[in-house]
Formats: C-alpha cells, sequence, structure tokens
C-alpha cells in the first residue's frame, strides 16, 4: 500500500450521522456515484465455506453395484445404504457412476435442471503432485497438510503460501473497486473476518443475519440516543490530532455504513422465498435481501462469505452428516429459488470450499482429515449437471491415496478459484496478479461456468 492509499483509508469520509433521516440525502449520494466497480452489469459470488473438512465421499457414492462394494468394503460401517441413493444422470466421462444421499435431493433436482455442478478431488497444491513424486520425495507440498487453520488459509489464499496476508477476493475487489464511488465494500461477510476478502487496500464489511450491526448507545433509530448521539458527535470533532481524526473518521464511516446498509434493506422488494431457520439458511436469505438492495447500496460487484461449521466428524458422522448436507442443500434450494425470484440467476453463482476431504477409512465413528475433496457450485451460468475434474479411485493404496485413504488432490483451489474470478469479470492479466502460480497447472478441465 502506497501512502496515497493509506490516507485514503485512514482519513475517508468524517461525516457525521445526528439522525436517520439523514440517510436519504445519503442514499441519493450513492445513486449518483460511479458503480461499485469498473465492471459493466451486476454478478456476485457467494461463498459457503464449511469449517471443520466435508467428507465429500459421503456425498458423491458410487451408485454401480461393483463400485458401491469396493466403496462400501472401505468405509465400513459409515458406508451410506445404496438403495437410497439418488443416481445422477450426467454427460461427463467418469470412471463410475455416483448419485448422492436421498437427504441431498433439493441439490440432485438443481443438479438435473443443469443448475448445479460437482468440481471433483480439489485441494490446495503447489504444483501438479502424484503419489510417485511424493514417495520419491520430490514432491513440492503446501505447508501443514490436515491441520484445519493452515489448510483455511490455503483455500482463502489460493496460493501455497502461509504468509500470505491477504485472501484471492480480498486482491481482486482490491483490483477492480472504484474507491472514489460512494457505496460500502465490495466483499460483505457474514462470518466476521476472514482471510478471503481481506485485500491490501479493501477490507470485508460484516453482517450479521439480523443485518448490519449498529453501536447501540449511537443508534439513530433510537430517539432516546438523540442528545447522546449530538454529545459524542460534538466531542470528536474538538479532536484534530491525526489519530484522532482517524479514530473520528472510522467511527463515523462504520455508523453510516450500518444505518445505511439497514435502511436499504427497508426498502429493498420484499422476497417471498421461504428459507428455513437454521443459521445457514438465515444468512443466505440475508445475503438475497442485500442482493435485493443492490441497486439502492450502489453495487454492481459484490462477494459474500458465509461460514458454516459443524463438519469435523472424527465422531457420530452418520448421525452429523447427514443433517448437514440436509441443511446445506436445502438452503441452496432456498437461495436458487431467491435469484430466480430476482431474475438474476444468471448474475449470482454460489459455490463451497471447505478445509480439506476426509479419509475414506473410518476411525470407528467417523473420519479423521484428509486432502482433496469435492465442491458444489450453483447458478444460472454454471455448466451444471456435469462433474468436473478427476474422480479418483476409491480403493485404499490406490495411485490416487496419499495415505490411509487421504486423497491427493487433481485440481488445485487455485483453478477453482480463478475461474469463479474469470466469470466475475476479471481479464486474464488480472487473473495472473491475483493467481501468479496458476500457469503451473492445467486449466482445461474444469470449465465448470
Amino acid at each position: 500500500m502506497n501512502k496515497r492509499q493509506f490516507l485514503k483509508l485512514m482519513f475517508g469520509t468524517s461525516l457525521g450521522l445526528s439522525s436517520y433521516s439523514a440517510l436519504g440525502k445519503q442514499l441519493s449520494l450513492v445513486n449518483a456515484a460511479a458503480k461499485s466497480t469498473s465492471l459493466e452489469g451486476y454478478k456476485a459470488l457467494v461463498c459457503i465455506f464449511l469449517y471443520g473438512g466435508n467428507d465429500s465421499y459421503n456425498m458423491l457414492i458410487p451408485t454401480d453395484i461393483n463400485d458401491y462394494q469396493t466403496y462400501a468394503g472401505v468405509r465400513q460401517n459409515l458406508a451410506i445404504e445404496r438403495e437410497s441413493l439418488l443416481s445422477l444422470n450426467t454427460v461427463s466421462n467418469l470412471p463410475y457412476n455416483v448419485g448422492v444421499p436421498g437427504y441431498m435431493s433439493p441439490l440432485a433436482e438443481l443438479f438435473t435442471q443443469g443448475r448445479l455442478a460437482f468440481i471433483n478431488n480439489v485441494g490446495p497444491l503447489v504444483e501438479p503432485t502424484t503419489k510417485a513424486n511424493i514417495q520419491a520425495d520430490s514432491a513440492n507440498l503446501p505447508p501443514q497438510l490436515f491441520s484445519h487453520n493452515d489448510q483455511q488459509k490455503l483455500w482463502e489464499t489460493s496460493r501455497a503460501n502461509l504468509n500470505d496476508l491477504a485472501g484471492w477476493a480480498g486482491r481482486m475487489a482490491d483490483l477492480i473497486t472504484d474507491t472514489s464511488a460512494n457505496t460500502i465494500s465490495t466483499n460483505i461477510s457474514l462470518a466476521g473476518n476472514n482471510i478471503m476478502q481481506t485485500g491490501n487496500i479493501i477490507q470485508p464489511y460484516s453482517m450479521t443475519a439480523e443485518g448490519a450491526p449498529m453501536f447501540g448507545a449511537l443508534n439513530p433509530e433510537k430517539d432516546w440516543n438523540s442528545d447522546r448521539i449530538s454529545i459524542f458527535d460534538q466531542l470528536i470533532a474538538l479532536d484534530n490530532h491525526a489519530l484522532g481524526n482517524s479514530y473520528k473518521s472510522i467511527m463515523n464511516r462504520a455508523r453510516t455504513n450500518a444505518s445505511m446498509v439497514n435502511q436499504a434493506l427497508d426498502t429493498a422488494p420484499a422476497l417471498q422465498t421461504e428459507f428455513g431457520t437454521d443459521s445457514l439458511s438465515q444468512e443466505l436469505a440475508m445475503t438475497a435481501n442485500l442482493i435485493a438492495a443492490r441497486d439502492t447500496l450502489g453495487m454492481n460487484r459484490q462477494v459474500f462469505f458465509i461460514g458454516f461449521g459443524g463438519w469435523d466428524t472424527h465422531d457420530r458422522q452418520m448421525q452429523d452428516h447427514p443433517v448437514l448436507l440436509s441443511r446445506l442443500s436445502a438452503a441452496m434450494a432456498s437461495f436458487n429459488s431467491a435469484m430466480n425470484e430476482l431474475g438474476l440467476s444468471d448474475a449470482v453463482t454460489t459455490f463451497t470450499a471447505s478445509d480439506f476431504g476426509r479419509t475414506l477409512t473410518s476411525n470407528g465413528d467417523g473420519t479423521d482429515h484428509g486432502w482433496g475433496g469435492h465442491q458444489l457450485v450453483m447458478g444460472g451460468a454454471v455448466n451444471g449437471g456435469r462433474l468436473f475434474g478427476q474422480l479418483p479411485a476409491l480403493e485404499l493404496n490406490s495411485n490416487d491415496d496419499f495415505g490411509d485413504g487421504r486423497m491427493i488432490p487433481t485440481t488445485s483451489c487455485e483453478e477453482y478459484s480463478a475461474q469463479l474470478a474469470r466469470w466475475f469479470g476479471l481479464s486474464e492479466s488480472q487473473v495472473t496478479e491475483i493467481f501468479p502460480t496458476l500457469s503451473r497447472f492445467n486449466q482445461n478441465n474444469i470449465d465448470f461456468i
């Protein structure tokens, strides 16, 4: 960050907000301002991060009897019953036919409609890696394999370097955001701070499923706060020290943005789509409402980040994992319906990411940390009804098995993220700037969007 960027970040707007009605002028400024990015039209990416590591080998399951028996022999007490599987009819060239458990029927239906695709065996890689390279000790492996925090960071940066402080969506926002536009951040998080959306200049704007958090004692929506707000504004206006001005700028920007977002949500078209009461569904419902308010907020590019925890199934997997997949399926299907209602299905792409896949082997009551795993991508722009990338062999000690049933990824998370960035509107030179080691990989096999 150069000096000019630093000063612009630290000493941005210092406009106070003494009354909620003052938002009318703010919103008119947004509508008159330049768009949030230099790109035309509207597009949004919605990341659902499955914290803990999804066992995606109980999500895509062989359906033919011989292949299923191989799967069941390795999975043992964790095998999903073959009779409960919903077969996926696909034009993809696969080593074995697959289906999903019955409790994922909403996503199976979207797959059939061509609105959903699976990306096979994705994970952090420094370079294309084989078992032979690993055994010969010539493989350049990502650092700290099987560690939750480290692998989450590698996914969110899409670089195999734990020293990176900026995520791929943050770096993307740095490149495309028009910082002269009077808008909130391109990146909106419903999961607090995260690396994926953190740039060198642009920071994510954090919200909850209830809306933009307000300072309780400075909430202009409450009449009894008016005197307190007036005194507070007078006090901070008296401080002309550099640090005081910075504090004043940050406080006033936070107050202004929160009120602006909440009023935009209040005036956005009410959606008729019904969402569940669980946290994932409610956060996707808020995401849908924010997308409905995009014009009021002056946004034409947005990236949303949602965290969905509970996937670290070392135990109780047969009880917990079906519930998690059921909630994920229902929530994603509702969100797809909301985008159809808004007429934005082709403009919004939802995708999953996760720490890692899990072991093919059972530890008795669950699975342990793995490496490669399958991911979901949903939206009208997706080349749906297909599986992209290579399905791994499900036998133990195969060429895909790093050890104990941990699958070596055949598609890097860098390739995966780059495809999403291209669809978002980035040029090839911008994609190369964000993913500088992308050329190490063959990207022709994951043209999923």
